[in-house]
């Protein structure tokens, strides 16, 4: 746990810098170079309408690092939240974010993985606005960290026969 605190601070402090008289980043200001070591992990998620009022519809997950497979076992990039979460987990997420895009404030929290069978898996998750004029929240900085045990059965990976 004290690892996805540290990553997740550095991550936070990464955006925070980026900053500018008060304005909000936006996704041109990321340097993947500057995080590559949080790259697996790191995540965009388009804000598809001004005010979504918790629709995951109006969600999109437009980048996933390569460790969010382990988490997910598929990929998700691409995909609309209502596509890859149960409606319950959609929704748990759709408000999470639609607070980050209304207030232009970064949330955190922790979400069981049980919805895909998952039991002994948890995302520590942060999730920061990102905002193309620097005020109107158009897309979501997301850092996870697994925390748990990966249940490899249900990672995608699998031995050959």
């Amino acid at each position: 746990m004290l690892a996805a605190l540290r990553s997740h601070e550095d991550i936070f402090r990464y955006w925070k810098g980026l900053r500018r008289r008060g304005k909000l980043p936006s996704r041109q200001d990321l340097d993947p170079v500057a995080i590559k070591r949080r790259l697996p992990t790191i995540s965009l998620i388009d804000v598809l309408e001004p005010h979504p009022h918790n629709r995951p519809e109006l969600f999109r997950q437009r980048l996933a690092g390569t460790e969010l497979f382990s988490a997910y076992g598929e990929e998700i990039t691409g995909k609309m939240l209502d596509n890859i979460y149960t409606e319950p987990e959609a929704q748990y997420w759709a408000e999470h974010l639609t607070f980050v895009v209304e207030t232009g404030k970064p949330n955190v929290g922790l979400h069981s993985m049980a919805w895909r069978g998952a039991r002994g898996l948890s995302l520590f998750w942060l999730r920061l606005p990102l905002a193309s004029d620097g005020v109107n929240v158009d897309m979501i900085l997301g850092h996870d960290a697994l925390i748990g045990k990966i249940d490899l059965l249900q990672s995608g990976i699998r031995s050959a026969s």
